[in-house]
Order: C-alpha cells, then sequence, then structure tokens
C-alpha cells in the first residue's frame, strides 16, 4: 500500500500543470525549485546576480556578504491546487568574520481523496515539505573605497518529504560566487554586479524502494542598480541549467520612487502555467519592508506571495566609501569646467579620507585652472 500511495502521490505533485517540473518524475523534492520572496517573483526569479538581501540564503548565499545589517524575512505563498508555503529566514553580518544567516522552508498540501493503482479510494491523503538551511558568506577581495568585492557563500541543507505515511530525507548543499566591480574597474562598470550558484548537490531522496534524485542547477546572473531621472532603478537577468529540464531564462525591472514606493515587472520561461510574466510591488522603509507578487497560472488561477523583511539597526556608510564617491563627483566637475564646485568636494574627500591616493593631485591642478581664470 505504501508503494501504490507514493505512485499516486508522486504522480500529482510532479505534474507539469502544478507548475513543478518540465519533466515529470525526473528529480524529488520539486518544492526546492520554487522562488523564494515576493520581490524574486516579481523580477521573474532573477536573483542570483543580484542577492542583496536576507533572501540571498537560497538564490546565492554570497551574496549574504553584501548586507550590513541584520535582516529577518518572512514570507506566505498560496499555490494553486491548495497547496501552501511559508519561509523565514535571518542572517546576520559581522565585521571580521563574514556573515551568518539560516532559513526555514514549509509547504503543504491541503489532503485530498487518494486513489490505489485499481482506482479504489483510499481516504484522504497528503503531503508536506521542509527545508532546514545554515549558511556562511564571506568577501574574499573587498576594497572598502572602491567598492570592489570578490564573495564566497555556501547554504547546507536538511530536507524532508513526506507523501501521506512514507517520508524520506536528504542533506544538500548549496554554493556560490558574487563579485562587484565597484570603481576601480572603471565608471562604466560601477553598479554592476555578477553571480553564479550551483544548487541543490546532495543525497537523493529514498521513498520505500524509489530513489529520486535532488533538482540541482547551475544559474549564472547580472544585475545593474543606477538612477534615472532621480529614480533608482535595478535591472537583473538569469540564466539557469537545471538537470531536469531545458534552460530557463528570467528577467526583471525594479524601480523605487517616491523614496519608499517599490514597483517590479519581469518574465521567466519557467512559466508553463501561464506566460511567464510576473509583477508586484511593495513599501519599503527604514526598519522594514512589505511586499506582494502576482504569478498567473492560466486556467487553474494565480499564485500569491506576501512577505515581510526586517531591517535592525541603520546602515553606516564607510568613511573610505563616502570619500571616493566625493572625489569622483569632484573629477566630474573638473571635467565640466566647474573647478569651484571641484574643489568643494575635493576638500570633503581629504577631510574624510586623508590618505587617498589621487585627491592631492587633483586639487593641485584644480588650483592651477583656477590660476589661470584669474585675470592678470
Amino acid at each position: 500500500m505504501k508503494r501504490v500511495q507514493f505512485i499516486v502521490l508522486a504522480s500529482i505533485l510532479t505534474l507539469p500543470g502544478a507548475g513543478w517540473s518540465a519533466d515529470a518524475g525526473t528529480t524529488g523534492a520539486q518544492f526546492l525549485k520554487l522562488g523564494i520572496g515576493p520581490r524574486a517573483t516579481a523580477m521573474g526569479d532573477a536573483q542570483v546576480g543580484l542577492a542583496d538581501d536576507v533572501y540571498a540564503n537560497f538564490w546565492n548565499p554570497a551574496g549574504l556578504a553584501q548586507l550590513q545589517t541584520p535582516q529577518a524575512g518572512f514570507v506566505q505563498s498560496e499555490y494553486i491546487q491548495d497547496i501552501n508555503e511559508q519561509y523565514a529566514a535571518y542572517a546576520h553580518p559581522t565585521t571580521s568574520l563574514g556573515t551568518f544567516g539560516g532559513s526555514f522552508t514549509y509547504l503543504n498540501v491541503t489532503p485530498f481523496q487518494g486513489y490505489d493503482a485499481a482506482a479504489q479510494p483510499i481516504g484522504n491523503v497528503g503531503a508536506d515539505d521542509a527545508a532546514l538551511g545554515v549558511s556562511y558568506a564571506y568577501p574574499m577581495y573587498r576594497d572598502r573605497r572602491y567598492g570592489t568585492m570578490l564573495a564566497a557563500g555556501v547554504n547546507a541543507k536538511w530536507i524532508e518529504e513526506r507523501l501521506d505515511t512514507v517520508s524520506a530525507r536528504s542533506y544538500a548543499a548549496d554554493g556560490g560566487l558574487l563579485f562587484v566591480p565597484g570603481t576601480k574597474w572603471g565608471e562604466s562598470l560601477q553598479g554592476w554586479r555578477a553571480g553564479l550558484a550551483l544548487r541543490n548537490i546532495g543525497t537523493p531522496l529514498k521513498f520505500d524502494t524509489e530513489s529520486l534524485d535532488l533538482p540541482r542547477s547551475l544559474t549564472a546572473g547580472l544585475s545593474y542598480t543606477g538612477q534615472w531621472r532621480g529614480e533608482s532603478f535595478t535591472l537583473a537577468l538569469d540564466g539557469q541549467q537545471p538537470n531536469d529540464g531545458p534552460r530557463v531564462f528570467g528577467a526583471g525591472l525594479e524601480v523605487v520612487t517616491l523614496k519608499a514606493l517599490v514597483i517590479r515587472g519581469g518574465y521567466t520561461s519557467a512559466g508553463d502555467l501561464g506566460d511567464g510574466l510576473r509583477a508586484g510591488a511593495g513599501l519599503r522603509f527604514k526598519t522594514f519592508e512589505i511586499d506582494y507578487a502576482y504569478a498567473g497560472a492560466g486556467s487553474l488561477g494565480s499564485t500569491n506571495r506576501l512577505g515581510l523583511t526586517v531591517f535592525f539597526g541603520q546602515k553606516k556608510t564607510d568613511p573610505l566609501s563616502l570619500a571616493e564617491s566625493r572625489y569622483e563627483k569632484g573629477r566630474r566637475e573638473f571635467s565640466e569646467h566647474r573647478y569651484s564646485e571641484a574643489l568643494e568636494d575635493f576638500n570633503k574627500a581629504l577631510q574624510i579620507d586623508p590618505s587617498h591616493p589621487q585627491v592631492k593631485e587633483m586639487m593641485d591642478k584644480t588650483y592651477e585652472k583656477l590660476d589661470k581664470a584669474l585675470p592678470e
């Protein structure tokens, strides 16, 4: 009976119509493929090259190295066919030891009528999945003055799937890299980030006599954050190769306006229930952020995600980074022949960082230009 129940439930939970898998039955623990967080969902699940919040636990653990203050995240997701998922995560950056994090995922299916191989009712059956993760990220290289960073991260997971009375456990790990060029690599690369994540490398799940591999994947991502007409925006693009289906691509846009309103949109080629379009919005404050995301599921309805992110403490601007920002502003003003404004910014940069290697040289050049501009 256990084997029959396993076959019935597994076939239900891996149907393409349930939105779990492109190739049904090739891997287990399909809930590990579901994107975490309203922000990610609304941006087409393109996060590996961004990963700048507590949800980096899931997308790219190396991104946790970008956190300046502790964060906690809570997500409630409602899928089709009475499937619900809860997610909670916490990340704590330290001054010299890196960033530590933890996460917990729980997904459950409302009990439904089950049938055996002879199509006879066997009563209500249900299923639930869980994953407990511990994460760590460390900047292998960081230049505080120029904002350049190369970080690595890992997320170790304990996984359990229960199909009615049958259960299976597995152990897995995710690994990631994140590169932030900063101003050291030139102004043209400022605002860009690149990431790489390898997910769900671990032991198979074994139900009774059935053994299923985990849904492994390799994902590369790019993101760009900049300003346009005074508004902050972020573009993100991911490409993923899973072990149980075709390549998947996702892209997303995030715009922050009116200081607190966040608007998002995206597309993912994995949207086999609808057309892959995603949308969402959020309200961002100093100590917390509330986000919502919507994804259509064709004739089956839609999926909704609601999340709360809490920020502990206040972000502190690095003096070296602040001085470099003033220096770069002065350089732009110098190139535009606005020498008085440039000199003011060079002076402020020197006050903040007296050891800055280029400020004094640029100040001398600025004084020369100002002297030439004076009437004889």
